[in-house]
């Protein structure tokens, strides 16, 4: 049960991680 509560919190992590990246990366485009 803990390696699964596990990966989900390297799941959640990962998906936020992505998104941060890609919304600083449209900022710098649209900063341009």
């Amino acid at each position: 049960m803990g390696s699964e509560i596990f990966n989900v919190g390297i799941l959640a992590f990962s998906l936020i991680f992505a998104g941060w990246t890609v919304g600083t990366l449209l900022l710098k485009i649209q900063g341009k």
